[in-house]
């Protein structure tokens, strides 16, 4: 995959005094946040529990209302411009309840136009191939953060977000791979060390605000 050289492509997210707010909550849960990722950049974002991470990339996946300018690859959060090119790895379990691990890969790849292929290099790299025939309710723990990462890289999207992924060896691998073909990429952790050197940026969030 060819890019832009970073300093001319069109910024992965362009946020300015952005602030996000779930509906029917009396105050923001994350207040005037604003930073510039381009193409191929990386971007950790830190903070203890309840700092407004999850919130943020929520907000820039246009899940929850937001106050402020926020341009997300070109276009408006959850906009068309993002359709099959941005990819999310929640947090927790139950994403995919009812679903066998495979079926998960497969649709996702097939929302951003891969097939099979794509989505079996998608578990391949999150070490998940041998339990493809499994249904999601028989993963444990690091097994749902595993499918996780899958669906967040699953068919090579140019923007990544993973919301606390575990410091695996295939998640350095994955954050490294998608960087170097040209993506964008943002992490979400409550405790970053193992992976904000690969990020190379930081916002650190305290009660929603940036330090």
């Amino acid at each position: 995959m060819s890019v832009a050289h970073p300093e001319t492509a069109v910024a992965a997210i362009a946020a300015e005094g952005v602030d996000v707010r779930y509906h029917g909550g009396p105050e923001p849960a994350v207040r005037d946040v604003s930073f510039t990722l381009r193409p191929g950049e990386g971007l950790m974002v830190s903070g203890p529990a309840g700092a407004g991470k999850t919130s943020l990339l929520r907000g820039i996946l246009g899940l929850v209302a937001h106050r402020g300018r926020l341009e997300v690859l070109g276009g408006a959060p959850g906009g068309p411009l993002m359709l099959g090119r941005a990819g999310y790895g929640p947090q927790g379990a139950g994403f995919a309840a009812g679903l066998r691990v495979g079926e998960t890969a497969r649709l996702v790849a097939s929302l951003r136009g891969g097939g099979s292929a794509e989505a079996a290099s998608a578990l391949d790299a999150a070490g998940l191939s041998y339990v493809a025939r499994w249904r999601t309710s028989r993963l444990d723990a690091e097994g749902w953060r595993r499918l996780s990462l899958a669906v967040a890289v699953a068919g090579d999207p140019e923007l990544v977000l993973l919301d606390d992924p575990w410091v695996l060896r295939e998640t350095i691998a994955a954050i490294q791979a998608a960087r170097e073909r040209g993506a964008a990429v943002v992490v979400a952790a409550r405790r970053p060390a193992g992976l904000a050197p690969l990020l190379g940026r930081r916002i650190t969030l305290r009660d929603g605000v940036p330090e």
